[in-house]
């Protein structure tokens, strides 16, 4: 019971700490920002750098009223939903797993699903840095698990598969969502991966057939498939395969 208090207060105070640098790197990697320079926060209305107590996760956010305290610009509620769902599924992790490793690894998986959601909505886009930190966390989960072979073979066919729809539909499906599945399926075994890529095509279907029934797309309207994958595979390491 201690142990679960514990990692819950620490899933929460890292969820939020992290979340407030995945609004960094959310902002900064697609406009191709530094990471460093400038090193503070900034408004991107005013561009004046914001002081300590103006980068407190949510709170800050409620305190100043969803307004920059320098110029009055209204502050995007993205920011606070980032830092809070982070917080809130690093919390969940340590009710899914008793087992550190796999939690660390869920937080990877979490962390990476959030970057490419805030991202590839925006931009159509995957970084290759949450890629990579996705497959790191794959790795981790395959030897916590016991699945390398396994794992490796559902990134092998979940690249090949989805390599093939990058050709076929004249890349209609981007490049990064080719990449971003091979790092998924680490967390996979090939049975888990039929479910994961059912799971993201249905929640795929789902998103997109408002805007189908209005016309604001078509057929050839391109989806970002990018956070439904994460979505996918995120459910489907939960249902037994064994």
């Amino acid at each position: 019971m201690w142990n679960t208090l514990i990692f819950s207060v620490i899933g929460i105070i890292f969820g939020l700490v992290l979340g407030s640098f995945y609004n960094v790197l959310i902002y900064r990697v697609p406009k191709g920002i530094s990471l460093v320079n400038p090193k503070r926060s900034f408004c991107p209305v005013c561009n004046h750098q914001l002081a300590w107590k103006d980068n407190i996760p949510i709170l800050s956010y409620l305190i100043l009223g969803g307004k920059c305290r320098y110029c009055g610009s209204k502050i995007s509620p993205i920011y606070p939903v980032i830092e809070g769902s982070t917080a809130a599924l690093f919390l969940l992790a340590v009710f899914l797993t008793s087992n550190i490793w796999n939690m660390l690894a869920l937080w990877i998986l979490f962390s990476g699903g959030i970057i490419v959601t805030a991202i590839d909505l925006q931009t159509m886009m995957i970084p290759d840095f949450a890629v990579i930190m996705t497959a790191v966390g794959g790795v981790l989960w395959a030897i916590a698990n016991g699945q390398v072979l396994l794992s490796l073979i559902s990134a092998g066919i979940g690249f090949g598969i989805f390599l093939i729809i990058h050709f076929v539909s004249k890349q209609g499906m981007g490049f990064g969502d080719v990449e971003y599945i091979a790092a998924l399926a680490l967390y996979l075994v090939p049975f888990s991966l039929v479910w994961a890529i059912l799971i993201a095509s249905i929640a795929a279907i789902i998103f997109a057939l408002p805007m189908l029934i209005t016309r604001k797309a078509n057929r050839k309207t391109r989806v970002p498939f990018g956070p439904f994958l994460a979505l996918g595979v995120s459910i489907a390491i939960f249902i037994p395969w064994r």
